[in-house]
């Protein structure tokens, strides 16, 4: 029994060594690695949150507080995020860390996307929110949630306002979760099928110059992402949520292939949910195929370029870790 025990006490004290040696590993290569997250959900405070709640007595100030920290302690120096208007306004006002805007449609019946004001804006209304406000972004998309295609008439306003104001757009580009485990009081019409990227191309033929960064790359709708990124060399990804919770078996190959064919410098690092900014870094580094300047190119570089970077900006950022 005792050398039993004894070999499990030793199995630990080697998996912990070896999970502290790799944690010192990534420190050392975060050192002075600048990161951008393209993929940031902006919504209200919950009360019930253990994590944040105890920061402030208003817990939407709690959320955003804790968010701050969470991303300057992991090196994270610019989140483009998407919400509600309130709350996108919120974190616009609150530091230059965040690029926010709206996401597109919000729903009244979704608990997230509270409060919703008004599911559609018009193209007046979304050019004085992007005119009067300081909102950089847009998206998450989220048509597919709502039952529509990108295609529907009351997404062209978002698609002009888009392209007129140089706006980087975030794409759902994957089919999501089944539609049997989708809550069906909150998203009624929620047609996964509206997400492949092929039906973005009557937009792209519309409004050409729209600068899109497809979001859940490696999943069902990759070689569909993948050719439309060959037609349009303005378009990028990201492989958030897929990474994180499919078999790496089944998005990795995607990702290779993306390399292969030449477009691995259009590839960015995302985290969309809420606390996994770590756990998502940890998975682009432990690509051990690609090689340490290509991981410096997913966590900051070609997002840069894809948003277009001043130098001063590129500089603030790296000065921000000195």
């Amino acid at each position: 029994m005792k050398k039993e025990i004894l070999k499990i006490a030793l199995l630990f004290l080697s998996i912990t060594s070896s999970s502290t040696f790799a944690q010192e590993t990534l420190d050392a290569f975060l050192k002075d690695q600048p990161i951008i997250d393209m993929h940031f959900h902006i919504t209200k405070g919950y009360g019930d949150n253990e994590i944040y709640r105890h920061l402030n007595v208003d817990i939407d100030s709690a959320k955003l507080y804790w968010a701050i920290e969470d991303y300057k302690k992991n090196n994270v120096v610019l989140a483009l995020g998407g919400g509600p208007l309130k709350y996108a306004k919120m974190y616009a006002g609150a530091e230059r860390l965040f690029w926010s805007g709206l996401i597109f449609p919000c729903t009244k019946t979704v608990e997230q996307d509270k409060p919703c004001e008004k599911e559609f804006y018009s193209e007046s209304e979304l050019r004085e929110i992007y005119q009067r406000g300081n909102f950089k972004s847009l998206g998450e998309s989220m048509f597919n949630y709502y039952g529509i295609p990108p295609a529907d008439k009351r997404l062209e306003p978002y698609w002009k306002i888009a392209m007129e104001y140089d706006i980087p757009i975030g794409i759902h580009a994957d089919s999501g979760p089944p539609v049997e485990r989708v809550n069906k009081e909150e998203r009624p019409n929620y047609n996964p099928t509206y997400a492949n990227p092929e039906l973005l191309k009557p937009i792209l033929k519309k409004y050409p110059k729209l600068k899109l960064y497809l979001m859940h790359y490696g999943g069902e709708y990759s070689d569909q992402s993948l050719n439309l990124m060959k037609e349009y060399p303005q378009i990028y990804c990201e492989i958030s949520a897929v990474s994180m919770f499919l078999p790496k078996e089944v998005w990795e190959p995607n990702v290779k292939k993306l390399f292969s064919e030449g477009l691995g410098d259009r590839l960015m690092f995302a985290s969309d949910y809420f606390g996994t900014v770590r756990k998502n870094i940890e998975i682009i580094y432990n690509l051990d195929w690609l090689s340490e300047e290509q991981k410096r190119d997913v966590f900051y570089n070609n997002a840069a370029r894809f948003l277009e970077l001043s130098d001063s900006e590129i500089r603030e950022h790296r000065k921000k870790l000195n």
